[in-house]
């Protein structure tokens, strides 16, 4: 069973600070109207997420999450208090964020935020800062600057306000980013620290000491508009850009390379189309691939969708027997059998009607839940599938190339589910660490009733999954230079290709 069903490739859509209205587009509706208390609106939406998740998100009734109705009863009186004070957008965006990041998970949380006609400024303090690593570890560390009376780029942050560097972060950035314990999330947000967008729930930094040389030096910050372009010139100089792999199979100079630069479970989707087209190329030349030196699967800027794509692709190469007996798996699956999350289902039999197999499935997954429902059972556990359907391996394995599977920070989700199936099939990993997800999965949307944001909603959680909770993938050789540099990569993996072939 495909982890995701539907189509995805936006379930993960990280929290931007600066997450303004969308793009225009044509024929773009109004600006949604802004609601006449901004207070009212936050409670009305905390409100709305807490009976949202508490309908329908397996943790509430999840007996091996105790902690989980704590968490969400406390994170909505947060809410609650601070409704009583919030009178911006500004107030009312980061509560809400704050409560939905609050769960360290990125299948949970909030996206599609209505545009209202918004318009976001910030401040700074005349420089920007970049997460690097040194001897000494991460450290934040001056990167671009405008202001002579500043910290000189290189300089690295000590603490401001009798806070260190790296609490400073957590506290300004961190609650809102969530996940704060991956180094990815660290990385993305970090530029992030000393722009201010006027969030009324963090306190910003008024006096700082940064190590300069061998020096300590103190600064007073003194706060001032920040320009849009100067702040992406800031940006661009503190982050290493992203780099999404082309979909496709193509040569190199080790022998083949499988770009799969995402995993959009929509067969229409642009993804969709590159895939499917990818699948039949890769079955036309299946032979020619599994007797390749060096294959590579390149998952850079791949954060999620559907896994159904990296099934089909290591079934073609390895054979059903092969991938069904060596795929890491959870031991049960227990969805959370709501009206909502029933509802869901059948429309996922509409979008996969192209799929009768899928459609069976889905089929019977909505008939147990109706049935679990009418029982007053609090979750649904999907069938354990016959063993004697299970097929064992025979004899050696049909792919004789050695295999490598390459990532960046942001693999999640289904990228995860491509590292874990590659590894266990005997792939090395290389690139960057990963992300990391939660054993709560796959996701639907819900429109909250003020009609000003959309909940992100896991239906169903993994009993027993390998992997754990946030837990990242560090590859057996990292890659440091630009993510984009694809020729430097081929040259970096041939050398790493040469010496794994001479052992």
């Amino acid at each position: 069973m495909p982890r995701n069903l539907a189509a995805a490739s936006a379930a993960l859509a990280v929290f931007s600070v600066f997450a303004g209205p969308a793009p225009a587009q044509d024929a773009a509706p109004p600006p949604t109207p802004a609601p006449a208390h901004w207070g009212t609106a936050l409670a009305q939406d905390a409100r709305a997420f807490h009976d949202a998740i508490l309908d329908s998100h397996p943790g509430p009734v999840d007996p091996e999450n105790p902690g989980f109705n704590a968490h969400l009863e406390a994170g909505l009186a947060t809410a609650l208090d601070r409704a009583r004070t919030a009178d911006s957008y500004e107030a009312w965006y980061f509560a809400l964020q704050d409560y939905a990041a609050s769960f360290d998970d990125g299948h949970l949380g909030l996206t599609d935020w209505a545009g209202m006609g918004h318009v976001w400024t910030a401040h700074w303090p005349g420089f920007l800062t970049g997460l690097r690593t040194g001897p000494d570890g991460e450290r934040h560390e001056v990167v671009f600057s405008r202001d002579p009376a500043a910290p000189p780029e290189g300089a690295v942050l000590i603490g401001c306000d009798g806070r260190p560097g790296e609490a400073l972060a957590a506290e300004i950035i961190g609650r809102g980013a969530g996940r704060w314990t991956l180094p990815s999330r660290r990385a993305v947000f970090a530029s992030t620290l000393f722009v201010d967008q006027h969030n009324p729930w963090v306190r910003r930094a008024e006096h700082c000491e940064f190590r300069v040389g061998t020096d300590v030096r103190r600064y007073a910050l003194t706060w001032r508009d920040l320009p849009n372009a100067v702040r992406d010139e800031g940006f661009a100089a503190a982050r290493s850009p992203r780099f999404t792999a082309p979909i496709g199979l193509r040569t190199w100079s080790g022998g083949q390379w499988i770009g799969l630069g995402g995993f959009n479970g929509d067969p229409s989707s642009a993804d969709g189309i590159a895939l499917t087209a990818l699948q039949t190329a890769v079955e036309a030349r299946a032979g020619e691939i599994r007797e390749a030196p060096a294959v590579v699967f390149d998952l850079r800027g791949n954060n999620g969708g559907s896994s159904a794509w990296i099934n089909a692709l290591a079934t073609t190469l390895w054979g059903e027997a092969e991938v069904r007996a060596r795929a890491p798996d959870a031991l049960a699956v227990d969805w959370r059998p709501s009206e909502k999350n029933i509802a869901q289902l059948e429309e996922y039999k509409v979008l996969m009607a192209s799929n009768p197999e899928l459609v069976a499935w889905l089929s019977t997954a909505a008939e147990g839940m109706r049935a679990a429902r009418a029982e007053g059972q609090p979750l649904w556990r999907e069938p354990e599938e016959d063993e004697a359907t299970v097929a064992a391996p025979v004899g050696s394995s049909p792919m004789k190339a050695r295999t490598w599977v390459l990532t960046d920070s942001g693999c999640a989700s289904a990228c995860l589910d491509a590292v874990d199936l590659l590894k266990a099939l005997g792939a090395t990993h290389v690139g960057q660490e990963t992300s990391g997800d939660t054993a709560y999965m796959e996701i639907r949307e819900e429109a909250l009733p003020g009609g000003r944001v959309v909940a992100r909603l896991p239906m169903k959680v993994y009993r027993g999954r390998p992997r754990g909770d946030n837990e990242t993938y560090v590859p057996a050789h990292e890659w440091t230079g630009a993510l984009g540099d694809t020729a430097g990569l081929e040259a970096w993996l041939a050398g790493l290709d040469a010496a794994a072939a001479r052992r």
